[in-house]
């Protein structure tokens, strides 16, 4: 029974079935890259190269940093959380970091939104905290490269 699973398992591993694979395939998205943030006042619109391949946005109790777990402190009672991925603020080319995004890191708000910080930006995870007045319905348009999470 050994020699006929031999054969059968070098075909298998030849042909590609079963073996490790890079990972890499052709539909992986992109990373896009942030250009811009508009502070509305019930309004945050997140302006990329091309649009990101995942947006998650929640209300959390003390949002954080990624990478220290500092929290973030916010103005308003309420507390949203947007993540993109992939994306970044910067592109890498070889040792250059080369931001995309230069503008301000904290911006502030009208009101009902008043306060937007950027709260993380490593591996390809770009998350920002947005400080609202109250808890009001949260909702995460797309239209092309631009995202926009509203409440109300």
């Amino acid at each position: 029974m050994r020699l006929v699973a031999l054969p059968l398992v070098l075909a298998a591993l030849l042909a590609g079935c079963g073996g490790a694979s890079s990972g890499h395939t052709d539909e992986e998205p992109q990373t896009a890259h942030l250009n811009d943030v508009t502070v509305g006042a019930t309004s945050v619109r997140f302006q990329f190269d091309r649009a990101p391949g995942d947006v998650r946005a929640r209300y959390e109790q003390e949002p954080a940093e990624c990478g220290s777990g500092r929290q973030v402190r916010l103005r308003g009672s309420a507390s949203a959380v947007v993540h993109f991925t992939p994306a970044l603020s910067a592109r890498i080319d070889g040792e250059k970091v080369v931001p995309t995004y230069t503008g301000p890191t904290r911006l502030p708000g009208p009101g009902p939104v008043l306060e937007v910080v950027k709260s993380c930006d490593f591996e390809s995870d770009l998350g920002w905290a947005i400080g609202v007045e109250r808890r009001l319905e949260l909702h995460v348009s797309r239209d092309g490269s631009s995202v926009t999470v509203s409440f109300g």
